[in-house]
């Protein structure tokens, strides 16, 4: 979790815990998050919890009502997302109803419950559209440069073998051609007497 009011409290551990279903969520708010956004992909779903991990925990009273407004929030500005483009699968309408509240309610200071109805009750259809438009492009985005780092860092592995195995040849090559070798008799490096039948040891 990138997020600045990311701190790693026991509080905001247990909700992380929560909302990954290592633990047993609570009532009020992760099971009815849970219960709402099951259409989600695992990943949206993820990125969900880094909107709202870091806001759990502070004690702060604004805070705390602001994460009430998000859960309270899910269903009716569902519902107003499915009656503006009744197309959508239900899958989209959850990842964009909960990314509209995460940026608009989570944060205290930006949108009362009530600026935030009277916004989305503004939005066209073709705006809804827009914006999951654009929050689909920055999952292709991340998608893209993944396979691309991907691709680049097996690109190192299979030319740092490449390497690893020229050096084994030339280990090899040096073993088979080598022309000096240990005697134990002498305790001294000594030439290899090369014949046609092989070599002769020296001390031999």
């Amino acid at each position: 979790v990138g997020d600045p009011d990311f701190v790693g409290s026991d509080e905001q551990i247990k909700n992380m815990k929560m909302g990954l279903g290592l633990r047993r969520p609570s009532e009020d708010f992760w099971a009815p998050v849970g219960k709402l956004t099951g259409s989600m992909s695992p990943e949206d779903k993820v990125n969900l919890l880094a909107y709202i991990v870091p806001r759990t925990g502070s004690g702060d009273a604004a805070q705390e009502e602001a994460l009430q407004a998000f859960v309270d929030g899910l269903e009716p500005t569902f519902d107003v997302v499915r009656s503006k483009i009744p197309t959508l699968s239900e899958a989209d309408v959850q990842l964009l109803g909960s990314e509209l509240l995460a940026a608009e309610i989570l944060i205290p200071g930006r949108s009362t419950r009530e600026q935030f109805a009277q916004w989305i009750d503004a939005l066209t259809a073709a705006d809804l559209e827009f914006i999951l438009a654009k929050r689909k492009s920055y999952k292709e985005e991340a998608s893209k440069e993944m396979e691309e780092f991907k691709f680049a860092r097996d690109e190192v592995q299979k030319k740092a073998e490449e390497r690893r195995e020229k050096i084994r040849e030339q280990v090899m090559e040096a073993r088979e051609n080598r022309s000096v070798i240990f005697n134990p008799g002498t305790g001294r490096f000594e030439k290899y007497e090369q014949k046609e039948e092989g070599f002769k040891l020296p001390g031999f």
